[in-house]
Parts: structure tokens; sequence; C-alpha cells
């Protein structure tokens, strides 16, 4: 697991590591290269492979565990978690995927496919399974 990166675990409304609560933030503020952040740039380009690599490994353990949002700490001195829905989990996973391409990084790409055809798959079982129980 790449340093500073970790899943935590809710504690109420804020998020508790080793007794240090974390405000969550918007995920694509750490995620999104910006012309304007030239740090995010750097922080992708040293650490994005593996950050793309747990971040969607993660999402997709989360998908099949049936829970709906997962809070990560992306960079130990960030001081903020990210906090991703799962209406998000989609948008991550094709950011991911775009990441992967651009670097020519195919196994990326092929295991966050393979993640993203799972998370369809599973949210179209819901779906049906909703559909039948209002029946």
């Amino acid at each position: 697991m790449v340093i500073g990166f970790q899943v935590i675990q809710e504690n109420g409304e804020d998020y508790n590591m080793n007794t240090q609560l974390l405000n969550t933030v918007d995920w694509r503020k750490y995620l999104i290269e910006d012309e304007d952040n030239p740090r995010i740039k750097r922080f992708l380009e040293s650490r994005g492979t593996s950050i793309f690599t747990e971040l969607t490994r993660a999402i997709h353990s989360a998908n099949k565990n049936g829970r709906d949002k997962i809070v990560v700490v992306v960079h130990p001195n960030a001081g903020n978690a990210i906090l991703i829905k799962e209406g998000e989990f989609m948008e991550v996973y094709d950011i991911a995927i775009k990441y992967f391409e651009k670097n020519e990084n195919y196994e990326g790409c092929s295991l966050v496919s393979k993640y993203k055809s799972s998370f369809l798959k599973r949210k179209s079982k819901k779906r049906l399974q909703n559909h039948k129980n209002l029946l």
C-alpha cells in the first residue's frame, strides 16, 4: 500500500485516524490535475499509479461489500480525508482509466475496467431487485 494512502473508517460524523479527527473534502481536489495547481500534477506524476490502483481497489471492495461510500487519506500531511460516494464511483473509475491510458499502463486500464464492469453488474442487479420488490 502507498505511504500516506489509507482507507479509514467512519466514527460518527467525523472520521478518525489514530485519534486525529479529519475533515472531508471533495476528492477532485487531490485527484484531478489542474493547471493552476502544479503540486497536484507533481503528486500524481510521482504517486498516481499507486494512488489510482489503491483507490480503485478500495472502491471495488466497497462495491462488493455493499458500502455506499469510502473515506480515504491520500497524503499524511494533507490534514483532510476525501469522501467518495457511490454515485461518484464511476467518475473515479473513468478518471483512473484515463490516467492509466495516458501513462500507457494497460494492466491498470484492464483492472479498472474489470472493476467498472463489476460495479455496473451489481448496480443493475440492485435495480432489478428493487423493481421486483415493488411488484
